[in-house]
């Protein structure tokens, strides 16, 4: 069976705050992007593994409790159902090495969390061109 695509973006992040934010700036920006929330990697991949309706992307934290963004990332890639699903880090380490590491392991991107809403404002829209934009199949899910 394919697996179609619904929601477009699952948020995994253990920082519920964090998740929050988030929301808000894409409802902002684009109130028609469905995003999911999950509170942690060793969910995602149960949901994954649940389900047929693929996101188009993940944003996935590093420092998780349970399992490590990265330990989720080699899983994603392990996995050739999931070829499709692009996956971008999206966690506070500006550290070079867990740049090299996450693209390494197959990661689409990496992005460090910004101080300011203002910032992260600006990394919503990078994120909706350079991932997001004709995408998604679903239109009413497309942000």
């Amino acid at each position: 069976m394919t697996p179609t695509f619904s929601e477009c973006i699952f948020t995994v992040d253990d920082d519920e705050d964090d998740r929050f934010l988030l929301q808000q700036v894409f409802l902002q920006q684009s109130p028609t992007c469905l995003l999911k929330p999950i509170p942690n990697g060793e969910k995602l991949v149960e949901i994954l593994a649940q389900t047929d309706n693929l996101p188009t992307l993940i944003l996935l934290d590093l420092n998780m409790p349970f399992m490590s963004g990265f330990e989720v990332l080699k899983i994603i890639r392990e996995n050739r159902t999931y070829d499709s699903v692009q996956v971008v880090i999206f966690t506070t380490s500006d550290n070079i090495q867990d740049q090299q590491q996450a693209l390494k392991l197959g990661a689409n991107g990496f992005l460090t969390k910004p101080a300011t809403l203002e910032e992260l404002n600006q990394i919503v829209l990078h994120i909706k061109h350079k991932w997001l934009l004709g995408k998604c199949i679903s239109p009413k899910s497309c942000c």
